[in-house]
């Protein structure tokens, strides 16, 4: 009988479950960080450690601090230098991040070019938009080994994604 009994239980109670296990995957996809009293997100100690920076050819990826920021260059033949870029996390509000103010273009040569232009929606946790720098003359004139998208202050002190060019 209290085997009987004990399945009826469960069968009374499924909301219940499914509400648990939703809750469960929640606070496990946004324990990377939490949030402070001055309601801004504090990472974690282990996620508050240089980015990680996975390498391909035109698309490049730094994980770090709760952030994701992957970087698509568009290489197209123009006078400037534009990349894809798409940040998702699901701790910060993203849409506080100025990426014109917070990054530099720079070539193996030292060089360092601002961004004319940073044209994303807003999206909360999600975010794409496009970045636009000027077209370095040493990338123009085929005398880099490579240009360097520099990310700072998102999440993580510094981020550097770089294309090999030749």
């Amino acid at each position: 009988m209290s085997g009987a009994r004990k399945y009826s239980l469960l069968r009374l109670k499924p909301g219940i479950v499914v509400s648990i296990l939703l809750l469960v995957v929640l606070i496990a996809g946004c324990s990377q960080g939490f949030t402070s009293a001055q309601g801004g997100t504090v990472p974690s100690a282990a996620a508050q450690s240089a980015p990680k920076v996975a390498t391909s050819s035109l698309v490049q990826s730094s994980d770090g601090g709760s952030v994701t920021i992957e970087a698509r260059w568009l290489a197209e033949k123009t006078d400037s230098v534009v990349f894809d870029v798409v940040m998702n996390t699901h701790s910060v509000n993203l849409d506080g991040f100025d990426l014109k103010a917070l990054s530099v273009l720079r070539d193996d040569q030292g060089n360092v070019y601002s961004p004319v232009s940073w044209n994303a929606p807003e999206g909360g946790h999600h975010r794409n938009g496009k970045l636009t720098f000027p077209r370095p003359d040493s990338l123009s004139q085929g005398k880099t080994k490579f240009i360097e998208l520099v990310i700072r202050d998102v999440a993580v002190k510094e981020r550097v994604l770089q294309w090999q060019t030749g």
